[in-house]
């Protein structure tokens, strides 16, 4: 810990710390059951910090205090999969034991998929506390709203990379598993799925880049402006084909990114763009279940009245809810922990087409969906109830990997929240902030290294943006480079100076 943060930061580390060695000991020793002693506290617990989360916004750029954080969005999305669904069953507005997608909830695994829950979202704040600081030590923003021209270029690049796989994925006929669930068709495979993963990384990348030219006070560049709405199509695109968690990646990004670095928003704005979200998303269930995939039929689904027994019906939310009770039935009883396995073969994905190759199309239970689906379904269910991330940490090193995996994942997040602080105006930096932003908004429903492939991809492109840089500044001088004139922000120096890459 740094000696210079303040005395008491230090004592409310310190008291999380302790906090998370208390739930770890009650994850083992809780009782299997649905007992409301257990429940009520987590719940308390939970508006406790996600009250402490909204109402101490940060301020990545100043003069704009974020309502939209990192970790508000993260705890907004967790406590719809795994608080909310406890709490209103003990108010008596739902019953946990109804499921409509499931043949059995596993409803004595409550006690457990609670005490988990709280366990993380509590290192998750630990983890961002300790990167980031105090308030009184928060880093001051340097004034990096001076790029030159150094990305320029960069918008012809997004804009190249993101028409062409777009032209690339529908003139070959491809469908990715995210679409095809859904729609019941796929092609393509493991190339459909990278590429239709690109595609989302480059909205998001293109988007970024306008956030930060809007930021900068800057006209949007050509290539920029005709990115929009290729972005705008490719989103409502996946939208009508059901794939709503796709879109909100990108929606996210840009509306998180427009209320972090460009205009404060009130409390208002917001209430009405989670109701208006939660609208949508629960809008796009129905429509993919139905014929009509169109816009219409997409807006009359948001607002009609649903009948008593349609608005009773099971939410797709449940089907990870019961997967986390579901986990403590299967790990260790049925199954042993992984000890690793499944995060490497995540992790391995960072390279296209290598699990595939390693592990043969022939591979079983290589990740905990596949597990889950397995134990909960059988084997031979025809679709998926997916994982979570408490599920995702836990089946591969047991109790201990929930505070352990959660808290890295919170110190990650901090790090990139730091570091936008420290430069809010950087195109690079603003791009990542906001791949982190829609990332871990959605994490909760996914596995750890859900992120990884993204972020890593990303990084991958600035570097080659930076390398076709430096060429270009060293091809300059046989070029007759005497014959042009060059601002000093744009030599050779500038172009290949790290510092200045970085921005």
């Amino acid at each position: 810990m740094n000696p210079t943060r303040p005395i008491p930061h230090k004592m409310s580390l310190l008291g999380q710390a302790l906090l998370l060695g208390c739930l770890t000991f009650a994850l083992y020793a809780v009782p299997t059951g649905n007992d409301a002693y257990v429940a009520w506290p987590v719940i308390i617990l939970f508006y406790a910090y996600f009250t402490r989360s909204f109402l101490s916004p940060v301020r990545i750029r100043p003069g704009i205090p974020v309502y939209t954080s990192i970790e508000t969005l993260f705890l907004m999305f967790y406590f719809l999969l795994f608080i909310n669904p406890y709490q209103l069953h003990f108010l008596g507005l739902s019953d946990l034991r109804n499921n409509s997608y499931l043949p059995f909830v596993y409803e004595n695994g409550s006690n457990q998929a609670l005490v988990a829950s709280a366990l993380g979202f509590v290192a998750f704040h630990l983890g961002l506390s300790i990167a980031t600081g105090s308030k009184s030590n928060l880093p001051s923003a340097t004034n990096a709203a001076n790029e030159g021209q150094y990305y320029v270029t960069f918008g012809y690049l997004a804009l190249i990379l993101l028409a062409g796989f777009i032209l690339i994925y529908e003139g070959a006929g491809l469908q990715s598993a995210d679409e095809g669930r859904y729609t019941k068709v796929t092609s393509g495979g493991a190339i459909a799925d990278g590429i239709y993963l690109i595609i989302t990384m480059l909205c998001i990348v293109a988007g970024s880049r306008a956030i930060a030219l809007i930021a900068q006070r800057k006209a949007l560049e050509f290539p920029i402006l005709l990115c929009l709405p290729i972005i705008a199509y490719w989103s409502a695109r996946i939208l009508l084909h059901g794939d709503r968690n796709s879109f909100f990646l990108i929606a996210i990004a840009a509306g998180g990114g427009f209320f972090t670095f460009i205009r404060r928003t009130s409390w208002v704005a917001l209430a009405a763009c989670v109701f208006a979200s939660l609208a949508l998303y629960t809008a796009i269930e129905t429509v993919r279940m139905s014929q009509d995939r169109s816009f219409s039929g997409l807006i009359e689904k948001m607002f009609e009245d649903r009948p008593s027994q349609e608005a009773n019906r099971s939410s797709s939310f449940g089907i990870t809810t019961a997967t986390l009770r579901a986990t403590f039935d299967i790990v260790p009883e049925r199954l042993d922990y992984g000890y690793g396995k499944y995060k490497l073969i995540g992790f391995a994905g960072i390279i296209p087409l290598v699990r595939g190759f390693l592990l043969g199309s022939d591979a079983h239970l290589t990740n905990t969906a596949e597990v889950l689906s397995n134990y909960m379904l059988g084997p031979n269910a025809g679709w998926s109830v997916g994982s979570n991330l408490l599920t995702d940490a836990y089946m591969d090193f047991g109790p201990l990997g929930i505070p352990g995996l959660i808290l890295l994942a919170g110190l990650f997040a901090g790090t990139v929240q730091r570091r936008a602080a420290v430069t809010p105006f950087s195109t690079r930096t603003i791009t990542f902030y906001l791949l982190v932003l829609g990332n871990f908004a959605e994490l909760s429903r996914y596995t750890l290294d859900f992120p990884v492939r993204m972020l890593t991809w990303t990084y991958i492109l600035f570097k080659a943006y930076d390398l076709l840089m430096w060429m270009r500044g060293r091809a300059i001088p046989m070029k007759k480079r005497a014959t042009r004139s060059y601002p000093a922000s744009h030599s050779v120096a500038r172009l290949s100076n790290p510092l200045n890459s970085k921005r």
